[in-house]
């Protein structure tokens, strides 16, 4: 059972670390040599979240803090953080937030 524990530690450390380097799930399942199924099996039991959602989830919040702090485009936030195109971006920005990358960003500056 720790063994479980410190894999996740070092699963999640591993996300963290390189989340705006294209990380994903193939890629994490090669590093700690696991099937890319049990993998997911074992993130969604030990997290109660999906690992895809957990790495969008944090792709996002790391994009906001781009989003607020640069007057980096959209499209160069997008891509920076794996989001291929910047409408799948704002899409998911949206469902994550309820306001878009743009919105977002013209309200947070009259603030």
């Amino acid at each position: 059972m720790l063994r479980d524990r410190n894999l996740m530690e070092n699963i999640i450390k591993e996300i963290e670390n390189n989340i705006s380097e294209g990380i994903n799930i193939n890629a994490l399942a090669r590093k700690f040599t696991l099937s890319e199924s049990h993998l997911r099996r074992l993130f969604r039991f030990a997290n109660n979240i999906t690992i895809a959602s957990y790495i969008r989830s944090r792709k996002l919040a790391a994009s906001l803090e781009d989003l607020l702090k640069t007057n980096s485009n959209v499209i160069d936030i997008a891509l920076k953080y794996g989001f291929n195109y910047e409408q799948s971006y704002i899409r998911a920005f949206k469902r994550e937030y309820g306001k878009t990358p743009g919105y977002l960003r013209k309200f947070n500056n009259c603030a």
